[in-house]
């Protein structure tokens, strides 16, 4: 959890050295909504919406998706499917995320 106005943030990571790299993607998401970032995902299935919430809007075809956009927080595989990145490597920040953090000139 994130929080912008509190400067709050907890993340419950995984004690594996294997989702080390899973672990700080999230720890990024969370840390980025103390910069007034966005989650652009659905809460229930935690799959990315589009266009904002994936890494490549105007790939085509549009799945499977290469990267995770960092606040849609997972690589979109299909319409229905998603992927949580297994580091960084796999993660970028939106042009809407980027807005939202004062990253854009």
């Amino acid at each position: 959890m994130g929080l912008q106005k509190g400067m709050v943030g907890i993340v419950n990571a995984y004690a594996s050295h294997r989702q080390r790299g899973g672990n700080n993607v999230i720890i990024a998401h969370e840390f980025l909504h103390t910069l007034g970032a966005t989650d652009k995902y659905e809460p229930g299935s935690g799959q990315p919406i589009p266009p904002d919430g994936l890494a490549e809007p105007d790939r085509r075809p549009l799945y499977p998706q290469r990267f995770a956009e960092i606040m849609g927080g997972r690589i979109a595989l299909a319409e229905n499917d998603a992927v949580i990145p297994k580091s960084l490597e796999y993660a970028l920040i939106g042009p809407l995320t980027a807005s939202e953090i004062n990253l854009t000139e």
